[in-house]
């Protein structure tokens, strides 16, 4: 996502390493972007559309990430949405054909949702897969 933080530092260390750089952005995520990654990686940005974000792979996999991800409780009204403003159907793309993937990410607490780590539900349902936000969705892919 070229944010601030761990993906342009992560960025930054490929670029040194000569490994290949990718930063998928789907709309409306660039404004997200760090200055920093939009001086020195914006040859690496990868504009996808919405409508490759709504495809039939992407849908399938999303779906069956659900299965683990969001549990219970948590599938209310809206969960989709919430699940959107984590940018996660981007995140697959970004680990699809990944030889290797590396994360740096917030660990969620057992007894707190998968949405901010903050809200309390029964602690079963805490997914298996305990890294949170869009990074987790990420992991669930690879």
């Amino acid at each position: 996502g070229a944010c601030d933080g761990a993906d342009e530092t992560f960025g930054e260390m490929a670029m040194k390493s000569n490994h290949q750089l990718i930063h998928f952005l789907g709309p409306g995520d660039e404004e997200w972007a760090s200055a920093k990654a939009k001086e020195t990686q914006k040859d690496a940005f990868e504009h996808v559309t919405q409508e490759l974000l709504d495809s039939e792979i992407v849908s399938a996999a999303f779906a069956k990430a659900a299965e683990s991800r969001v549990l219970g409780s948590q599938r209310t009204s809206g969960w989709e949405a919430k699940v959107a403003e984590m940018a996660a159907r981007r995140n697959f793309l970004q680990v699809r054909r990944a030889d290797a993937v590396y994360v740096v990410g917030w660990r969620l607490q057992r007894g707190k949702d998968q949405f901010t780590g903050q809200s309390e539900i029964p602690p079963h349902e805490t997914p298996l897969l305990d890294v949170g936000g869009g990074t987790g969705w990420a992991c669930q892919w690879y």
